[in-house]
């Protein structure tokens, strides 16, 4: 669980301990603020008329809808989330509370069809989502029971038009002691979605316990922003954004020569592994000080670590590295479930032996241009550059960097339960890789976690553990010493 997902849970449960008349304030003055214009004059995101016919999928929903059709089997696009509910749960409430959320955002009950070659999406007043139960005491091996239904449920193909997209399983490992799985499409979510989705089941449950009725549904819901995003001010601010964009990355090298152990397969399988690593205090502090005193983040620094790294296994000067943006572009977006992520791309040059400490300021600057053209499809930028003839081996789709703070480990108490939440293992991270190399660092305060996911097609499990360790070893010596020329 992200820090943001942490924040959420701990939120609804404070708004759960409300007493009945300060809930009814807060909810008008809610009501009041969603008729006022948002912040800083921007105009709010209008509900979509009634009776519309087929609803468009938002530009990051067609774009997991082709990665979907393209391995409609794999589970790559699968997003799992999975707590300890310890205490007296309550199952017929918990299932009540599942249906609160169900009912009251589209999202969790929308299929996707196809016409014409156009895929659109279908939101049903009932989506027959039901939480399935498993009571495991009596296992032989309790533990090894629930990773084992774990990674199947994370595993299970979908159906996009047939749904549902959103499951749930509950296991019970003990008196007081229960597993709770939620798994959904990557079409349905995203990071910050998955953190709003369990604040909102927090809230629903102890709504239910405590006889309350549900939350009203919200003012936006995601299809509304789907409709705004392909017929309003986004398409037009999109538009200039791809030229921006485009011509930035002209005359890009047609891939990065990585160390691979074997060609390319002529059609990607997906199958993957990971290797990981901790960074220590002393390393990280040093990484962080650097950021701060280069007016930099510390994904920033990891970027510039990362090109480094890349540059000298390939020899190569042009190095671009793709990192995921949250993509939600409007104050209205923020609390609404969905897919809204999108992909920016970040092309440095790192030719001269520059400093490191100067190619960090190069890496700041392209970054903050990729984040003011972060409305721009993903896909409609690959699609430009590469003239619509994308292949795996194209530096678009190569390498990718992922940086997240942990908030795993915090619990979250609530109407008599203690919510603790589960980390995926990072074998089941690498059990799919979308790209040849994906470098995954996740902040824990003091220290930090690297993992390194690879192609299994391209790399065996020694060559991405020398990798790793390669990054790690630049990782700590170039922040302390940022002056310093990085060769030729």
């Amino acid at each position: 669980m992200t820090a943001d997902m942490t924040r959420r849970t701990a939120l609804a449960r404070r708004l759960a301990g409300l007493s009945p008349d300060q809930r009814a304030e807060l909810e008008r003055r809610l009501a009041e603020r969603a008729r006022t214009p948002a912040p800083g004059g921007t105009a709010r995101i209008p509900p979509r008329a009634a009776g519309a016919g087929p609803l468009p999928l938002s530009w990051s929903q067609e774009h997991m809808w082709h990665r979907h059709r393209a391995d409609p089997s794999g589970a790559a696009y699968s997003v799992p989330l999975r707590v300890r509910l310890e205490g007296d749960l309550r199952t017929e409430v918990l299932r009540a509370a599942f249906g609160d959320l169900v009912a009251g955002h589209e999202i969790l009950r929308t299929t996707y069809g196809e016409r014409d070659g156009v895929p659109y999406q279908l939101v049903h007043d009932d989506a027959g989502v039901e939480v399935e139960f498993a009571d495991l005491r009596g296992a032989q091996d309790t533990r090894a029971e629930v990773a084992a239904r774990l990674a199947a449920e994370a595993a299970r193909p979908y159906d996009l038009a047939e749904g549902p997209l959103f499951r749930a399983v509950l296991l019970r490992t003990a008196d007081e002691v229960h597993v709770l799985s939620l798994v959904l499409h990557h079409i349905l979510t995203d990071e910050q979605s998955t953190g709003l989705l369990l604040a909102r089941f927090v809230e629903a449950y102890d709504r239910r316990l405590h006889g309350r009725p549900p939350a009203a549904a919200p003012r936006l819901q995601y299809a509304d922003y789907a409709v705004w995003q392909r017929s309003g001010p986004a398409g037009d601010s999109a538009g200039a954004g791809l030229r921006r964009r485009v011509a930035r990355l002209a005359g890009m090298p047609g891939e990065i020569r990585l160390p691979a152990d074997r060609p390319r397969p002529p059609r990607p399988t997906g199958r993957g592994g990971a290797v990981g690593a901790t960074v220590g205090p002393e390393p990280w502090h040093r990484l962080r000080e650097l950021a701060r005193e280069a007016q930099a983040t510390e994904v920033m620094v990891l970027l510039a670590v990362f090109q480094v790294l890349l540059r000298q296994e390939s020899g190569q000067d042009d190095i671009t590295v793709t990192l995921p943006e949250a993509g939600r572009v409007h104050p209205d977006l923020e609390d609404v479930l969905g897919c809204f992520f999108n992909t920016v791309a970040v092309r440095c040059d790192l030719s001269g032996a520059p400093s490191f400490r100067a190619l960090l300021g190069e890496v700041r600057a392209r970054c903050l241009e990729a984040y003011d053209d972060r409305d721009v499809p993903f896909a409609e930028v690959v699609d430009a550059v590469t003239g619509g003839r994308a292949e795996s081996r194209h530096p678009l789709l190569q390498t990718m960097l992922i940086f997240e703070r942990d908030g795993a480990g915090r619990p979250v108490e609530f109407a008599g339960l203690r919510m603790t939440p589960l980390g995926a293992p990072t074998a089941h991270r690498g059990a799919r890789a979308k790209r040849d190399l994906t470098l995954v660092a996740v902040d824990q305060g003091d220290t930090a976690r690297v993992d390194l996911v690879y192609d299994a097609d391209l790399f065996d499990p020694a060559t991405a553990e020398a990798l790793l360790g390669r990054y790690l070893s630049l990782l700590s010596s170039l922040p302390t010493d940022p002056d310093g020329r990085l060769g030729a």
